[in-house]
């Protein structure tokens, strides 16, 4: 197969996880399952060994977090540190990094892979990636790996598997028949009954010159004046005018060239503090998920990070919370609320308390 690169996507700012992720440390610096490394650092690790070498790995992000990029991946050559201006959603990062990767190594294949997600069974991801990496170049076509799902998850997206395109005895090439955004309970379920719905993980492959056509066909506005600002060193001037959108929205929902790959790796996206209860083990009576100094009485199926080791955080007659004390910020919140985190990070009163 020919050269494969691996672009890993580090601008998100993962403001479900205040106080912990912050405006200047969020979600992919951090070490939330503590394994001594973190979310970004294990995509790096999980992603190298698809390629040829370093030098083929790429991140890129917003210019703020450089400094924490190099921090974590000292052995990453700065020159693959990618930056945006300012976030503008995946699209517009998409774009600058396909343009800077062609620039420099031509057309090959690209992975694209989330910092911010956990993924198990390695040995079987690099499978799937490499087959997946492999009839990218043979389709021509952009291809998405499908999560296989064990729920009728509601946040997350869903893809609908069309005709089988291409089969050997262990993975499958489906053209993608719909791109479904998050459903409700009852839809999602529905999705699972039929078995032919995967979750959209946000991992893709696709050829640099495949995937910038497609750009120029469907985003035009986009890829014209990045294209022009690319060539005459003006990056930083033009970027914050682009639209903010994904590229789910600007592309792969309304391509003729998305396909599909099952695959059923352990994944999960760590959307919200939710996630901590499907990763970390419970306390040592089985009814709370618990980092940190805590004492609980009587307190039922909470969610409990304190990451700071003099602090105590005690517990009497509560249910279903998450309680989570940083430094000078403590936030208790229902777990049915958590999703309003990112509305609440909007009151000026916290200006002072979004931890650095």
């Amino acid at each position: 197969m020919q050269t494969f690169v691996a672009l890993i996507m580090a601008g998100g700012v993962g403001q479900r996880f205040w106080p912990l992720s912050t405006a200047d440390r969020p979600k992919q610096f951090l070490d939330l399952e503590r394994t001594g490394r973190s979310l970004l650092q294990a995509t790096f690790d999980r992603v190298l060994p698809s390629t040829e070498g370093i030098e083929h790995v790429f991140v890129i992000t917003g210019s703020q977090y450089a400094h924490l990029v190099h921090e974590q991946l000292p052995e990453l050559p700065k020159e693959n540190i990618l930056l945006e201006p300012i976030g503008r959603d995946t699209a517009p990062a998409i774009a600058l990094a396909m343009l800077e990767i062609k620039r420099r190594l031509g057309n090959p294949v690209v992975g694209v892979f989330p910092s911010d997600h956990r993924v198990g069974k390695k040995d079987v991801f690099l499978e799937v990636s490499q087959f997946a990496a492999e009839q990218a170049v043979y389709t021509q076509g952009l291809v998405t790996l499908g999560i296989q799902p064990d729920h009728p998850a509601t946040g997350y997206g869903y893809i609908e598997r069309g005709d089988l395109s291409i089969s050997n005895q262990q993975h499958h090439l489906f053209r993608v028949k719909t791109f479904v955004e998050k459903p409700a309970l009852e839809r999602a379920q529905a999705y699972l009954s039929t078995g032919h719905f995967s979750w959209n993980g946000g991992i893709f492959f696709w050829q640099t010159e495949v995937i910038l056509n497609e750009l120029a066909l469907h985003t035009p506005y986009l890829l014209q004046p990045l294209e022009t600002a690319f060539e005459q060193g003006k990056i930083s001037e033009v970027f914050p005018s682009l639209p903010k959108i994904s590229i789910d929205y600007a592309v792969l929902e309304k391509t003729d060239k998305a396909f599909v790959v099952p695959a059923e790796f352990d994944w999960d996206d760590l959307g919200d503090w939710c996630a901590l209860e499907r990763l970390l083990q419970k306390d040592h009576a089985d009814i709370n998920t618990v980092v940190g100094q805590h004492v609980g009485l009587e307190a039922f199926g909470n969610i409990i990070y304190n990451e700071d080791a003099d602090d105590m955080i005690v517990t009497l007659g509560v249910e279903d919370l998450v309680i989570v004390k940083r430094h000078n910020a403590l936030l208790l919140v229902r777990k049915d609320r958590i999703q309003d985190i990112k509305r609440l990070l909007s009151d000026e009163r916290l200006s002072n308390f979004v931890l650095r």
